[in-house]
């Protein structure tokens, strides 16, 4: 929806220069672009269009720039996300792992204490 909305504004843009191009076709102009250079007489539609060609070009420079660092900070946070994950899966296994461990060691106790509470009841039936 906004790229529609950008093309009609783009679009209005351009038939206001082109009408006003057309208006402006009679006179010739000589453009100073350094003090010594100057350009030959040439007709203010011409320059009008140079000016907009130019300014276009250096705006599609602009924007370049910008998309070419949106796509390496991107790219950034890609790697920077997969690492994360990566170390995510890791914490994830060795969550696991030391769970299991945990319970092993749990059967274990219980194990020690069965062992001790007989040790126990034999030591008292033997004193009875």
């Amino acid at each position: 929806m906004i790229n529609k909305i950008k093309l009609i504004f783009w679009l209005i843009i351009l038939l206001a220069v082109a009408y006003f191009v057309s208006m402006n076709v009679q006179p010739s102009v000589s453009i100073n672009i350094l003090p010594t250079l100057k350009t030959p007489q040439l007709p203010l539609a011409l320059i009008i269009i140079i000016s907009m060609i130019i300014g276009a070009i250096v705006i599609l420079l602009f924007a370049i720039t910008d998309w070419f660092s949106f796509k390496i900070e991107k790219l950034k946070v890609i790697r920077q996300l997969n690492l994360t994950k990566n170390e995510l899966e890791k914490c994830q296994k060795e969550n696991e792992k030391l769970k299991k461990e945990v319970e092993d060691l749990k059967k274990q106790l219980e194990i020690e204490k069965n062992k001790q509470n007989i040790q126990v009841e034999e030591v008292e039936k033997e004193e009875e």
